[in-house]
């Protein structure tokens, strides 16, 4: 069975004692069970890894769960190569929490809003926030070493340039740069329209196509992204 993954802000050297409260005790103690003895992984979210071993789990004082873990190890991961960025037109209601939880689980670095012509949800800093503890839950469920980060909304042509990739049928398939950093563009619901592409064109973003189907935008860019990536390894190995 999977060690339970606790999400922290720093991780302790090796034999240290490290203390773990509020809701990330919570969740620990009443649904995953942790018991004293229990084997856990430790996570910043950014890189740094660790493993250890809880000593103790109780109430405090004031009734609220807290335990304490003695590290065992730790190490410091390098961020996967490629490194997408996700941006994307915001779809509607749980969708979009559906889809930061699966471009994490793909393995995509960064997703950020991308406000387009015509875009319909214009998702605010409390829903990035809330974004941002999804992404949190998921790194913890798939096991991944970096954290999706959520980014600010940004118009859609100050997302364009050289190295770009546009999803669009009017593209021809994907072909890999191996370019370290890449940004991947989804439209909104309606897409794309005929004045973006051509500034995207003009503007030497690349143009193409991940299906020959209309896709949800939640699907597409999952689909696209998972593409981009294995596509970029491939030529890697």
């Amino acid at each position: 069975m999977a060690r339970h993954i606790v999400a922290i802000p720093e991780i302790p050297p090796s034999g240290q004692t490290l203390r773990v409260v509020g809701e990330e005790a919570h969740h620990a103690a009443r649904v995953k069970r942790l018991r004293e003895g229990d084997r856990v992984d430790l996570r910043t979210g950014r890189g740094h890894i660790g493993h250890g071993r809880v000593q103790t789990i109780a109430r405090d004082k004031k009734g609220e769960w807290a335990f304490e873990v003695c590290v065992d190890s730790s190490a410091e991961v390098p961020e996967p190569s490629p490194r997408l960025v996700i941006r994307s037109g915001a779809p509607k209601g749980d969708r979009l929490e559906q889809m930061i939880e699966s471009l994490s689980q793909v393995g995509v670095a960064r997703w950020g809003p991308l406000g387009c012509a015509l875009s319909v949800v214009e998702p605010r800093e409390g829903k990035l926030a809330r974004l941002e503890r999804v992404a949190v839950e998921s790194m913890k469920q798939c096991g991944r070493a970096w954290t999706l980060a959520i980014d600010d909304a940004r118009a859609f042509e100050t997302a364009l340039g050289p190295g770009v990739i546009l999803a669009d049928a009017s593209g021809g398939p994907y072909t890999p740069s191996g370019a370290d950093t890449l940004t991947l563009l989804i439209g909104p619901e309606g897409g794309f329209t005929p004045e973006e592409i051509g500034q995207a064109r003009m503007s030497g973003c690349t143009i193409a196509s991940f299906g020959v189907h209309t896709m949800r935008v939640e699907t597409a860019a999952v689909v696209a992204a998972a593409l981009v990536m294995e596509l970029e390894r491939s030529v890697r190995r």
